[in-house]
């Protein structure tokens, strides 16, 4: 789910050129349910804490980022807030 408004959106853009089109890719992509409690609001984890990432993680939640690796798993439940692969 988007976590911005069009106008900052439009503003990430300006300072992360085609990072638009990265947030609508995560919003669009089809993710399994969490395997335990089945829930399907489920964001891709990402390592490395750089501007990009800070504001994709900012705009969406179909994106966790942590600070450092090696990732929990490719997966994080937004409901239950566990990482799986």
């Amino acid at each position: 789910m988007l976590k911005i408004d069009k106008e900052a959106l439009d503003h990430l853009e300006k300072q992360h050129p085609g990072i638009g089109e990265s947030i609508r890719a995560r919003e669009a992509a089809t993710r399994p349910a969490c395997p335990r409690c089945g829930a399907g609001d489920i964001a891709d984890v990402g390592a490395g804490v750089i501007g990009r990432t800070i504001a994709l993680a900012a705009a969406t939640t179909k994106f966790k980022l942590i600070a450092n690796g090696p990732r929990r798993g490719k997966y994080f439940c937004n409901a239950c807030s566990k990482f799986f692969n």
